[in-house]
């Protein structure tokens, strides 16, 4: 089966190169790291010298995030550990530049699932242990881990119902991928339950939470808000909505609603921080479409805006956590359009910051049942929903606050999960 799927896979790329070679030439973005996923990494693998070696894997932000506190975790209780650390999306990437200082020995994009570009990269590496956050099941890369005695883990383990269903229609494939695995650390119930369909040993299989609960901030987050609030010329008076992670289709409805209350409330300001950097004109354009004002990060100095305006575009990658440090109300995108699935629906809680979603979250619907049990913000079905709940938390500011605490100590209380990850990683590697 092995030799079909790879027979496929070269097919695939010899169809769709000239497509690629298209896109290269007119985005940075996939020429980014081609020559890693083409698995030459150069002499890159010699600073990670002597120690055991855990091999990281997380797609893009979101999973490069969830990571951070379990690689603080195995620094601090096994300095001697060399972490490699790969994503796919090059803002993945940055995310793990930036937030794992200190923490990565080499970063690197994750090769292509071709065996000779994975080979040439593990013959470099060399890992002792194969760790997979969330998701990403790539055959070749699992088998030739699983071969060459690497032991391959994936924690916070889970998996959507279309790629459930995708392996279960090829589960005579799927049954021997899924069998390699040393360890799945699930989120849910239901996670660990389609592992074991799918044919992962049971024994392997535990449900240990979300590790997007053990999220940290910075030491100097504080200091990091207050220069972005001061670059924006956010006042102590004013209240600030911040709209993350957003999508298209989604800046228009935000902004209407925002023209809708800034009438009644001048001191209301709205801070847009689209997910995809590629997206940051545009999104520019939009509001100056809208009739808004707009201030752009990169276009003011650390000494803030000439000018202050009623909307702040961050158009800068790794700060969307630190901006909702600044959030009286905040909204997660990726969840008012369809096809997306949403977003970390805790980062705003992290803050005491009410959050606010649309109806399509299929990939944070665990998030949302906690955030609307523990009474800590709520799903708007669509745009009037908005701007219903928008006017309510905007003229009682005793809500805004109770809904904050109520997310606040909602996050506190599910911690836990990095440990006992931690704890099953280290019998993997002893």
């Amino acid at each position: 089966m092995y030799l079909i799927y790879n027979i496929a896979i070269h097919i695939a790329l010899i169809v769709l190169l000239p497509y690629y070679i298209f896109r290269m030439a007119t985005s940075g973005k996939y020429r980014e790291g081609l020559v890693e996923r083409l698995g030459s990494i150069g002499s890159k693998a010699d600073v990670l010298g002597a120690g055991k070696r855990v091999w990281v894997h997380a797609v893009s932000v979101g999973e490069a995030r969830a990571a951070m506190p379990l690689l603080r975790r195995i620094k601090e209780e096994r300095p001697d550990i060399r972490i490699i650390f790969s994503t796919v999306t090059p803002t993945g990437q940055h995310v793990a530049k930036k937030e794992g200082d200190g923490l990565i020995e080499l970063l690197l994009f994750l090769p292509l699932d071709f065996s000779w570009a994975i080979k040439a990269v593990l013959d470099k590496v060399r890992p002792d242990l194969f760790v997979i956050v969330e998701k990403e099941y790539w055959p070749n890369l699992i088998k030739m881990l699983d071969c060459r005695g690497v032991p391959v883990a994936v924690v916070n383990g889970t998996m959507s119902e279309g790629s459930f269903k995708s392996f279960k229609r090829f589960k005579f494939f799927a049954g021997d991928l899924f069998k390699r695995l040393s360890l799945f650390s699930a989120r849910t119930e239901l996670d660990a339950r389609k592992a074991r369909e799918l044919g992962v040993p049971s024994q392997n299989i535990f449900t240990t939470g979300n590790m997007k609960f053990d999220m940290e901030a910075t030491e100097d987050i504080d200091d990091k808000a207050l220069d972005l609030a001061h670059t924006f010329g956010f006042g102590a008076g004013d209240i600030i909505f911040v709209a993350g992670s957003t999508h298209p289709g989604e800046e228009e409805i935000l902004l209407k609603a925002f023209k809708r209350f800034r009438k009644k409330s001048h001191n209301l300001r709205l801070l847009i921080a689209p997910r995809h950097p590629e997206r940051f004109n545009e999104v520019a354009s939009i509001i100056e479409k809208s009739g808004l004002e707009c201030v752009r990060r990169t276009r003011c100095s650390h000494g803030g805006c000439s000018e202050v305006a009623p909307v702040a575009l961050l158009d800068t990658l790794g700060e969307l956590f630190t901006a909702y440090a600044l959030a009286n109300i905040a909204f997660v995108g990726g969840s008012l359009v369809q096809g997306v699935g949403g977003h970390n629906l805790l980062e705003p809680a992290y803050f005491a910051a009410p959050v606010f979603y649309g109806p399509y979250i299929s990939s944070c619907e665990e998030m949302a049942s906690l955030i609307e049990s523990a009474d800590a913000g709520c799903r708007l079905p669509n745009a009037e929903a908005l701007h219903a709940e928008l006017e309510l938390l905007l003229n009682d500011p005793t809500k805004r606050i109770r809904l904050g605490a109520n997310g606040k100590a909602l996050l506190e209380g599910l911690r836990g999960t990095t440990d006992k990850t931690f704890n099953m990683l280290m019998e993997l590697i002893k």
